[in-house]
């Protein structure tokens, strides 16, 4: 009985937050929004129906929400639409991304103090959970390309870049609907051969350049990463979870 009373409260809570919600002016919603983590839009919009229609179908909402992306507001603009120019502002993949993404590759490089790779990496993870598969391809491959050229360079031996490197990593693993098999195995290749050569060099370095004992078998193996959960609030957000949402279905999502 005390679960069933447990339930319905929560359900009432539930409810009245759906109301509040609903009942707010799209300025004010979407005000509200801008206090919390953008992922809070992605996780209430599939809530039910009532949210998606107010949150994620919601024109107006989106106007206001995503209104720092553009120059000018735009008079009469699907939400579809709004959505996407905040997808691509949010993730740095307007215009010719991939080649401005790597022209910062190039100028990190040619600092006195060589590419600064924990925060090329950073980077990299960012701009990979925020494409869809309606970006263009050939960019997607030359970032797929320039994250290989940079997990090949980089130092494994500095942990932080490393783990930098893993977290990169794990996130491209997990889009498959972005990148090809042979992109993703070229990258966790790259990752991969970074690893067993400065095992390598390391052995061979070991006693006054003698070989040391035989290296234990998978020991260039990647090992597990914990997620660092305290980047950005921007960055936490993954819009390949938004994907899923398809706005011309009429009953509730329920995740």
């Amino acid at each position: 009985m005390a679960c069933q009373v447990a339930d319905l409260r929560s359900s009432l809570h539930q409810a009245t937050l759906v109301t509040m919600v609903m009942q707010l002016q799209e300025e004010l919603r979407a005000y509200m929004f801008l206090f919390v983590e953008v992922a809070c839009v992605g996780h209430m919009a599939p809530a039910c129906l009532q949210m998606r229609n107010c949150l994620w179908n919601d024109a107006a909402f989106w106007k206001a929400y995503a209104g720092v992306c553009f120059d000018q507001p735009p008079e009469s603009m699907a939400a579809a639409a709004l959505r996407e120019a905040f997808r691509r502002w949010l993730f740095q993949l307007e215009d010719r991304w991939a080649v401005e993404f790597e022209e910062v590759i190039t100028q990190d490089s040619s600092s006195e103090f060589g590419a600064n790779y924990l925060q090329l990496f950073k980077d990299a993870r960012y701009i990979a959970s925020g494409l869809m598969p309606s970006d263009s391809s050939p960019q997607v491959a030359s970032f797929a390309k320039l994250s290989a050229s940079m997990l090949s360079q980089y130092n494994p031996k500095q942990l932080d870049e490393r783990w930098a490197a893993e977290s990169l990593i794990s996130k491209v693993e997990q889009r498959s609907d972005v990148f090809t098999t042979e992109q993703i195995r070229q990258i966790t290749n790259a990752f991969e051969e970074s690893l067993e050569n400065s095992f390598l060099q390391q052995h061979l370095e070991a006693d006054d350049g003698q070989f040391a004992e035989p290296l234990p078998e998978g020991v260039w193996q990647t090992w597990e990463l914990e997620e660092d959960d305290s980047e950005e609030s921007f960055a936490n957000m993954d819009f390949s979870d938004w994907a899923e949402l398809d706005p011309s279905e009429t009953a509730p999502a329920l995740r």
